[in-house]
């Protein structure tokens, strides 16, 4: 029941209010039905919108990509465990073969290829930081891949937003996001 959602919807109290909706990131697909109306109205009726970061931005794509990467020079190989190294190697061996027999017809319809959807979310992983690649690990599973090819929730309604043509903008930088991942040492990893 929509009255019985929590909308995760803030609204703070002036004219013309101003609203603050905490979103998490994943397919929209997976939650857009349980966001409540409140929540969907208040964006409807804003002007402007303020997200995370600017994911339509290619200098952002581009700066987030470049913050994963270690040093020049460096591989994972030389940071990791040669047991973890291993073990990372023929786990994503196994992804990359278990692939296409996760992928749904409705994204092969689309002609997005496993070969294509593999090295656009692992391609690279041996220049990768190990946060990074953690974090990639864990999005390496069936039920994400079903879900790759629809925008996260962030992404989707800052696409609304310029369909909309609101004034967007965000929040934060890319290197507030990426320095304290990067600051993490390998037992926290």
């Amino acid at each position: 029941q929509q009255n019985e959602l929590n909308s995760f919807l803030w609204t703070i109290k002036r004219d013309p209010p101003s609203y603050f909706f905490g979103t998490i990131h994943v397919p929209y697909t997976r939650v857009w039905d349980f966001i409540p109306e409140n929540s969907k109205k208040a964006f409807q009726q804003s002007h402007i919108v303020y997200f995370e970061l600017d994911l339509t931005d290619p200098f952002t794509i581009s700066a987030l990509t470049s913050c994963q990467l270690l040093p020049q020079g460096e591989n994972l190989q030389d940071v990791l465990p040669r047991d973890i190294y291993r073990r990372l190697k023929r786990h994503l061996e196994y992804v990359k073969l278990m692939m296409p027999s996760w992928m749904t017809p409705d994204q092969r319809g689309k002609g997005l290829y496993a070969d294509y959807l593999f090295n656009a979310i692992a391609g690279n992983w041996e220049r990768k930081r190990p946060v990074w690649v953690m974090l990639m690990v864990n999005s390496l599973t069936e039920v994400d891949i079903k879900s790759r090819g629809m925008p996260v929730l962030d992404l989707f309604l800052a696409q609304e937003a310029e369909r909309l043509r609101k004034q967007t903008g965000a929040v934060e930088k890319v290197e507030e996001q990426c320095h304290p991942l990067n600051g993490l040492n390998f037992s926290q990893v």
